[in-house]
């Protein structure tokens, strides 16, 4: 088995400046020792060259180094049993290879280069990124003895370092790919509904495929040894991702990030591993900042929790930078994954529920938050599946109670005959399928009409009562966000609409009346929703809507739970097999956040009961040893004051 399907990396990443050229590798290898790390991942090319290249007329020599900084790393963490994986980023070289290399760069809009301080941005349908960057890496990957390799920014960017829209690549090389491709001119908008620009879609992720497949055989040819890395899943070994915060971000705040990012990973391939990198600091223009130890923590936690790697970076070295509040928390997190790395990495959920996440891991989909929300506060399991592998699921349909598509606008063929003979329930919402409207009819018995826009001040009633049992006082849910109006056929219509009266002073808002619209369609166990239940859970909170989602949920079949609880709503439950005769029980306690901030959580008190295992024992991990819990006929979990997790390995 390679080295990293083991799956028990503990990663820091030093994101080194020109400058660490310079450190004492003795004492970072020793700092990297006392945080319990196993790899190190640390700049090497591109860019910069941090070790004596000897192809000088494509890889800028760091001015700053003496000797050969990445041999003596390599020799010095592999002597501490520490394993390297190097950084690349072949998205920008020093100024001064354009001059005699403009074919190499990426063009903006108006032809200009991208241009930042002595960088200029390379297009990936250039030389430099098509035959160079492979011969930088086969320098090093012969040369040293590396465990892994990882591309920073690598594929097609819009935006430069500061956030600058600069548009699609207009470079001479991507227009001739493009053509020879497709046989078009090369698009300047990011238009959706342009047909030009869904090729343009498909020749990035076409030309991206082709690089990575190229590496990763590159790599496979020098060493099968080494794992290839980066943030795209295809071609890889291990698939970066990270948590992140940004001080222009919109609200709300995702607080399972760590959660999704490494779920999705582990509920989509088989064949790779989730490093999600909890990123220290508070943002790109404040790196020596970190952010709450509490979120960090939180971050952390989560990777292990849902079967990820622990990954944290920092910029530059220990000895210099200026922020150590975090430190404590990652040295102890990462002593207890050591500890316990047998238990860890190799989870079975076995969930009886799906949830569907629509196109590309990098971009977010408010409607699937929402709905990821709803489970987790609910402690209810699901699994994560990307859209783009449903096809490769369609196997394991049946074992599924529910398959959710919180805004999956369309699937592949094969998915939507699967969808018509599984035996999984499918509720739909947020438009999902909306660009396959006999599949629309066939599960849901619906046809989508027209999109309503102008909605504000539209309610609808949560009916039939017998569906909606806890909705006794409130009987209007506000509607906002745009809709569709549907044709039933052969469909039961739920949650009748309201249609909206005059605005204004109060003397003048009267006049609403109930309409034959429904805003839900049953048919055979399936539902479809054609507005944005879950978007609206997100970004505004209202529980009415979770409470809708999770009774349209019961009205198919019961909700299936692995255990039942009186936890608090923001801790976060894990439940998973770990072998024939051994289950773990993981809580992350997030009641000090509030949304913005991140305060100590509250001591808690609360049962579990597990519903499908008969436990013979259950025990607590600590970092200091494994002790008896208290359980009688149900688990009974404590938390002291700050503490944010706990453990508990469950014998049948």
């Amino acid at each position: 088995m390679p080295w990293w399907l083991k799956n028990n990396i503990r990663m820091i990443q030093n994101n080194i400046r020109d400058v660490d050229a310079l450190i004492d590798i003795d004492k970072h290898i020793q700092w990297i020792k006392s945080l319990h790390a196993n790899v190190l991942q640390i700049g090497c090319g591109g860019i910069t060259s941090f070790y004596p290249t000897q192809q000088k007329e494509f890889q800028w020599l760091n001015p700053y180094m003496k000797g050969d900084f990445i041999g003596n790393v390599v020799e010095k963490a592999h002597a501490n049993g520490i394993r390297v994986i190097v950084r690349f980023d072949f998205s920008k070289t020093h100024e001064s290879f354009y001059v005699n290399h403009y074919d190499w760069y990426s063009r903006a809009l108006d032809g200009s280069p991208i241009r930042y301080h002595d960088t200029v941005a390379t297009c990936i349908n250039g030389e430099y990124q098509q035959k160079l960057s492979l011969k930088a890496i086969e320098e090093v990957i012969r040369k040293y003895p590396v465990d892994g390799i990882f591309f920073n920014m690598f594929g097609y960017v819009t935006q430069d370092y500061s956030g600058n829209y600069i548009g699609i690549c207009q470079c001479e090389n991507c227009k001739k790919r493009f053509a020879e491709m497709y046989g078009e001119t090369l698009p300047t908008k990011e238009d959706p509904a342009d047909p030009v620009f869904q090729k343009y879609c498909e020749f990035k992720k076409a030309t991206v495929y082709d690089i990575l497949e190229k590496i990763r055989d590159l790599a496979r040819s020098v060493n099968p040894e080494i794992a290839v890395s980066n943030y795209i899943s295809h071609g890889v070994d291990i698939v970066r991702n990270e948590s992140n915060s940004a001080v222009d971000r919109p609200l709300p705040f995702w607080i399972y990030n760590s959660t999704d990012n490494v779920g999705i990973i582990e509920g989509s391939y088989e064949d790779k591993v989730s490093s999600n990198v909890a990123i220290n600091a508070v943002d790109l223009p404040y790196r020596f900042m970190g952010v709450s130890d509490y979120l960090n923590r939180i971050r952390l936690y989560g990777n292990m929790a849902m079967g990820g790697s622990l990954d944290w970076c920092i910029i530059g070295n220990f000895e210099d930078y200026p922020d150590y509040e975090n430190f404590q928390g990652v040295r102890e997190i990462f002593a207890f994954h050591e500890k316990y790395e047998e238990y860890y990495g190799h989870f079975d959920p076995k969930t009886k529920i799906m949830l569907v996440s629509s196109g590309e891991r990098r971009t977010w989909n408010a409607e699937y938050r929402g709905v990821f929300r709803m489970l987790k506060e609910e402690h209810i399991l699901f699994t994560i599946v990307e859209n783009g592998v449903l096809a490769s699921k369609i196997c394991e349909f049946d074992n599924y109670d529910f398959i959710l598509l919180p805004g999956v606008a369309q699937v592949e063929k094969c998915v939507a005959e699967a969808f018509k003979t599984t035996t999984a329930s499918i509720i739909a919402s947020r438009y999902s399928l909306s660009e396959d409207s006999e599949l629309l009819m066939e599960l849901f018995g619906t046809q989508l009409e027209e999109c309503v826009t102008d909605v504000r001040g539209t309610y609808l009633k949560p009916e039939p009562r017998t569906d909606f049992l806890d909705f006794h006082e409130r009987k209007w849910v506000y509607l906002d966000k745009p809709y569709y109006k549907m044709k039933l056929n052969g469909s039961q219509g739920l949650l009748p609409m309201v249609e909206k009266a005059r605005f204004g002073p109060p003397e003048r808002c009267f006049g609403h009346r109930d309409t034959d619209q429904s805003l839900a369609a049953y048919k055979n166990g399936n539902i479809y929703l054609p507005w944005e239940i879950g978007s609206l859970y997100y970004h505004h909170g209202y529980d009415e809507f979770k409470r809708i989602y999770l009774d349209l949920m019961r009205k198919v079949k019961p909700i299936p739970r692995a255990f039942e609880t009186d936890a608090p709503e923001m801790v976060e439950m894990f439940f998973a097999k770990i072998d024939a005769s051994t289950y773990m029980l993981q809580i992350i306690n997030m009641t000090g956040y509030n949304g913005i901030t991140y305060f100590a959580p509250i001591p808690l008190n609360f049962q579990v009961r597990f519903t499908q295992i008969q436990p013979k024992s259950v025990e607590e991990l600590t970092l200091q040893k494994i002790k008896p819990a208290v359980y009688t006929d149900r688990l009974m979990v404590s938390t002291s004051n700050r503490e944010l997790y706990k453990s508990f390995l469950i014998k049948i």
